[in-house]
């Protein structure tokens, strides 16, 4: 099997497979490059868990003026990891972690590079904040909605009807496969509360185990979606179409003189280096990708599977604010702004701050804050001491100096008097 035609014969082989390696066009752009580009399919099929509705958007209008709309997907995790190890983006061990900033905050954050076509290479850093309290008033107020308009998907209003008091109502707007009219089931006044606490419970339980993990994965897509240029939505014929992903390799044509003399010209110069000899400078250098890339009885654990309290939020990580970025991008032509690689806040006075600053600020603040804050932070805390004798401020040290020396919290004054 020749080097030229190995993939082609493995993917004709075992096309009746779910083969793992996509199929690939290599070209040889110069004598020490290669272009290469990488094709991923997604799997459109119901539940593949490549792609997930997202909603509807209007394609046009039929003969009666009459709006037609068709379904929009966005891509979940499976599938763009797929294509970030097509693209070979790497991310960067130190800058790709999760910080916990308090008992219920989360901050995932996500620092990649992916090399272009050209050589060059293209990096970008996201973060993805998940805060417990934010998420448990958005499944209250679900769970709230469901319980007044009525529980839709069929395995969990018949998982609900089982458990709690309700009537089943049908939609006349909406038929089902056999062209009956959609049954769903409304919850009862008196079992509105327990539905919508025990759904929150059994939601909160699962996040509460997950958020880590959330808050690091959805950093990581973020990063994926726009070194990619990923849109946020996608119609089913789009994403039936493979993408195509190019890379560059370095790979030298042997056969090529000019490649042998250069081959030729690195080999005398590490016998220079060796030997002593003059050196002569190496025709080429292959760029690595690497560091220098980046600068009650009711138990929520036997309901996680459920039905009655599943929830209709999209499963993939921060798709929500995913997508209302990729929008952003769609506006001005897919481009990636490059200030976001420093888009690091004060939560106190809003002001922009570097990563430095943020992360210092993080471990011995607990929360981003830029150095004025800081100081008055800082001010504030040496404020908090007072004198046990007059009640003056007075700072850590002399509050620490007093204790120790005296036995009491004395400013300097009252320290005086104590001596006499």
């Amino acid at each position: 099997m020749s080097n030229s035609n190995a993939l082609a014969e493995i993917q004709s082989k075992y096309q009746n497979c779910n083969l793992l390696i996509p199929a690939a066009t290599s070209v040889q752009i110069n004598p020490f490059y290669k272009c290469t580009v990488m094709e991923v399919n997604a799997d459109t099929s119901d539940n593949s868990g490549d792609i997930f509705k997202v909603g509807s958007t209007k394609v046009g209008e039929d003969r009666n003026r009459n709006a037609i709309y068709k379904d929009v997907y966005s891509l979940a995790k499976p599938l763009l990891m797929k294509l970030a190890t097509a693209a070979g983006i790497q991310f960067h061990p130190e800058y790709t972690t999760v910080i916990r900033e308090n008992a219920n905050t989360y901050v995932g954050k996500a620092y990649g590079a992916v090399r272009l076509p050209d050589g060059t290479f293209k990096t970008h850093a996201e973060t993805k904040r998940i805060c417990l309290d934010d998420e448990e008033a958005k499944y209250r107020l679900e769970f709230m909605d469901k319980s007044i308009m009525g529980i839709h998907d069929w395995r969990a209003a018949k998982s609900a009807a089982d458990m709690f008091k309700g009537e089943w109502k049908e939609d006349p707007n909406k038929q089902n496969d056999k062209g009956y009219p959609e049954k769903y089931y409304v919850i009862d006044d008196c079992d509105r509360e327990k539905y919508i606490e025990r759904s929150m419970l059994v939601n909160m339980t699962l996040l509460r185990k997950t958020a880590s993990e959330k808050a690091q994965t959805g950093a990581i897509l973020r990063v994926v979606r726009a070194l990619l240029g990923i849109k946020g939505t996608y119609l089913l014929d789009e994403l039936k179409k493979p993408f195509a992903v190019p890379t560059v390799n370095f790979s030298p044509d042997y056969s090529d003189a000019r490649v042998r003399q250069a081959m030729l010209q690195q080999g005398m110069n590490s016998m220079g280096n060796m030997f002593g000899a003059s050196t002569v400078p190496p025709a080429m250098e292959q760029i690595a990708f690497s560091q220098e890339a980046f600068d009650n009885n009711f138990n929520p654990d036997e309901n996680l599977n459920n039905p009655a309290f599943a929830s209709d939020i999209p499963v993939d990580e921060g798709y929500e604010e995913d997508y209302q970025q990729s929008s952003n991008q769609e506006q001005h032509g897919m481009e990636i702004d490059e200030r976001d690689r420093d888009d690091w806040f004060c939560e106190k006075c809003g002001e922009h701050i570097n990563e430095k600053i943020w992360t210092y600020s993080v471990e011995n603040f607990g929360t981003p804050l830029c150095q004025k804050c800081q100081k008055l932070v800082k001010e504030q805390e040496e404020s908090s001491y007072q004198c046990d004798e007059c009640g003056a401020s007075i700072n850590e040290k002399v509050y620490e100096y007093s204790f120790n020396k005296y036995g009491r919290h004395l400013c300097m004054k009252c320290q005086k008097g104590a001596r006499k």
